[in-house]
């Protein structure tokens, strides 16, 4: 199995502390291959990770080993920078690539529970810690207690345990050892989910105890238990646990935390195991030896966020449900067809199965969309963004998010059984908060329409809008000029420029198709629509000369009006002109011309002269014809969006008080797509911004941008397993 390669992890030592939290400057490792923090020992030691991979990522630079930073490290401080030196060592390396039974069930000969031993009485109590601090609300946080999800900043408690002996006592190469394996086995399990924005801030406690491991106790653990508690100012019982994980999580003000015991000659119930808030392990580790501690660590913590155990000596059936989201455990070896698949909750593995995955509480699951093909973004309000699009399999499919949701983003859902062709665009109409409209080409070459309402029991749909035949994955633009109106557009298998209109007075459905004005373009050639008013459209094509076109509606103009040219650039005949509207005077429209040119044009009423442009943006070039998305975040705020011919996703921006004109453009995180491949964003508010792509794992990516991010954007973030 593959194991951690450290190149993908970044050591930073601060000559400052930093509250936590607080932004790192971009000028760690060229910003853009930053993923964040990953695990944090202080204010002053750092890991972090790379992008994904699939996202642009690529390991870090190597660097020499960065100065100590001033005043003393904390023991934590020290045990991280140790343990991080032993995980990049070429033994600890090679203990990895040959690391002793491999594969192997948890329940192998030799694994299972001591015979006719019960855990003590505690050890299968769970008592996940409150609700997260009032400061670390972040998505999805208003949880009950015991809802555990593995998502955000969690705290962990390292308590290493010695005795009175030397077999019960860790030397200093086997404390680093320690954390050096709960660094690994966290690594493994914070990058499964890089959407989840994980990430591991430390306690380690070395304390000694003199109790001897036949003394009278209660049980196993309490007999070393309770005086280790003691020695850390709590009380010396299970309440004294909770107390201490409840008291770190404050300290370190994340949103999860619990605790691991560390033990060496102690008798347990069995050699490692969990409910929440702790975990107990013997660094013997059993029959595994410790090389394999990060994995029966990141084991164990599966069973903190809600996990079930996967063997068969578990007694596990497929029907339990487990998590926030109730997901079966359908990978249990002793009915999963074929004994299950490989997955770290039953074997030895560096493998997670999607079940596991949704026990953690990764809501989305599984979608793979072609390279190149676009996300089309809406937003219903503030606090409400939906992603559409067709997968590899022609399924047209959706995901939500709002701030309640559990985790993050929700889905994937395919649409009433909606099916197209691969990577067909799926366009989106929003009404109101409640009210959505969506748009797409079947495979049957027709134009199909589903509708969702709160009032109507989600979605409704699929009808077909009359009988016009248009190209495989042509976009059907959509707009709503008010709450009750809806305006569609595509070029036909003609090349004809057609449009069909709704409105509730429509008892009979749709009205049209209309042919506009005798437009002309390429057959499925994008035909773009911005709205002015309530009762202003205009429209842009790419016409057969390979021109610029625009044509405008309003009702006391006997309708359609063009078409005109813009200017006299060329453009490839699939090109898409996106265009918007600043406000009921002001249009902005950007495409990339035949010579891979990124150029703009504006027009107002003060124009007499019509159009202005077209201009060349900050000399951007991208693939001839490549879609520019441009979102407006108020009337003064212009952001743009494109792939470059490096494949990178670059974007600009513009507002009235740059004198000089467009400022970018700016490489978005290291983000990486096809050539040519659509990005796009929507707009929440004025102070907001959501991308989107296809990355090259044909995995969804999406990121982020406030003004309160001081270090730029943020993500990208993978959705989906």
């Amino acid at each position: 199995m593959t194991e951690i390669n450290t190149d993908h992890e970044l050591l930073v030592l601060r000559t400052e502390p930093t509250e936590q939290g607080a932004p790192t400057p971009r000028s760690i490792e060229a910003a853009e291959n930053d993923g964040g923090v990953l695990h944090r020992y202080g204010p002053h030691v750092e890991i972090r990770r790379t992008q994904p991979l699939e996202i642009g990522g690529t390991p870090f630079t190597p660097s020499p080993k960065p100065r100590a930073p001033l005043g003393t490290l904390s023991f934590a401080e020290e045990l991280g920078i140790g343990a991080f030196t032993l995980r990049r060592s070429p033994a600890y390396r090679t203990a990895k690539a040959n690391r002793p039974r491999d594969g192997e069930a948890w329940d192998m000969r030799g694994c299972a529970p001591k015979v006719n031993d019960t855990p003590t009485d505690e050890a299968l109590i769970t008592s996940m810690v409150a609700a997260p601090q009032a400061d670390d609300m972040t998505r999805g946080s208003e949880l009950s207690p015991g809802a555990a999800m593995l998502v955000g900043s969690v705290a962990v408690g390292i308590i290493i345990v010695n005795g009175p002996t030397v077999a019960t006592q860790f030397s200093e190469s086997e404390r680093v050892k320690v954390v050096a394996e709960v660094q690994a086995g966290l690594t493994w399990l914070g990058n499964q989910e890089p959407s989840a924005g994980i990430n591991w801030n430390y306690e380690i406690h070395n304390v000694s105890i003199p109790t001897a491991t036949d003394a009278t106790a209660v049980d196993d653990e309490s007999r070393w238990r309770n005086p280790a508690m003691g020695r850390l100012g709590h009380t010396e019982n299970w309440q004294g646990v909770i107390d201490y994980v409840n008291a770190m999580r404050a300290r370190l003000r994340t949103r999860w935390a619990y605790c691991v015991f560390f033990v060496k000659g102690y008798p347990l119930w069995h050699f490692a195991y969990a409910s929440a808030p702790r975990i107990v392990m013997d660094y013997a580790n059993a029959g595994w030896g410790p090389d394999n501690i990060d994995r029966v660590f990141a084991h164990e913590t599966g069973h903190i966020f809600s996990c079930p155990d996967e063997y068969s000596a578990a007694s596990c059936i497929c029907t339990s449900t487990h998590g926030i989201y109730d997901e079966p455990n359908a990978n249990c070896a002793t009915c999963a067809p074929g004994g299950g698949i490989a997955c770290l909750m039953k074997a030895n593995d560096w493998a997670m199965c999607s079940h596991t995955r949704r026990h953690l509480g990764w809501g989305l699951t599984t979608a793979r969309v072609p390279q190149g093909a676009p996300i089309h973004a809406v937003s219903r309000s503030r606090d409400k963004l939906d992603i559409f699009f067709t997968d590899q399999d022609g399924r047209v499919m959706s995901a939500a998010w709002e701030p309640s949701m559990p985790v993050w983003w929700e889905g994937f859902w395919h649409i009433n059984g909606g099916m197209a062709m691969a990577g067909a665009p799926v366009t989106a109409a929003v009404r109101g908060p409640n009210k959505l409209d969506i748009f797409v080409v079947g495979a049957d070459n027709h134009v199909y329409t589903a509708a969702w309402r709160t009032d109507s029991g989600g979605w409704q749909g699929w009808w077909r809008i009359g009988d016009i035949r248009v190209p495989h994955r042509t976009p059907v633009h959509a707009v709503s000029r008010s709450a009750d109106k809806l305006d569609i557009f595509v070029t036909d298998v003609s090349g004809r420029v057609m449009t069909a209109a709704w409105e509730p007075g429509f008892t009979d459905g749709w009205h049209g198709w209309w042919h506009i004005n005798g437009g002309m373009g390429a057959p499925g050639a994008p035909v773009t629509a911005v709205v002015r008013s309530a009762d202003k459209l205009d429209i842009f094509v790419v016409g057969a000369d390979g021109g610029a076109y625009t044509a405008a509606w309003q009702p006391n103009s006997n309708n359609w009006q063009g078409w005109w040219r813009i200017g006299n650039a060329r453009f490839p005949a699939q090109a898409e002109i996106n265009a918007v509207s600043r406000s009921r005077d002001k249009l902005d429209i950007f495409a990339t011309a035949n010579g891979g040119e990124t150029l703009t044009a504006a027009w107002e009423p003060g124009f007499t002269d019509g159009w202005h442009g077209w201009w060349h943006i900050r000399d951007g070039r991208a693939r001839p014809g490549a879609p520019i998305h441009v979102v407006s975040r108020s009337t003064d705020k212009l952001d743009i969006f494109v792939t470059g011919t490096d494949g990178f996703i670059y974007t600009a921006a513009w507002e009235p008080s740059f004198t000089d004109w467009w400022h970018g453009w700016w490489r978005l995180n290291g983000g990486r797509t096809t050539l040519g491949g659509a990005v796009t964003a929507v707009s929440r508010a004025p102070d907001k911004l959501d991308a989107f792509v296809v990355g090259g794992d044909s995995r969804i990516y999406t990121a982020a941008w406030e003004p309160t991010f001081t270090d730029w954007w943020h993500g990208w973030w993978p959705m989906g397993s």
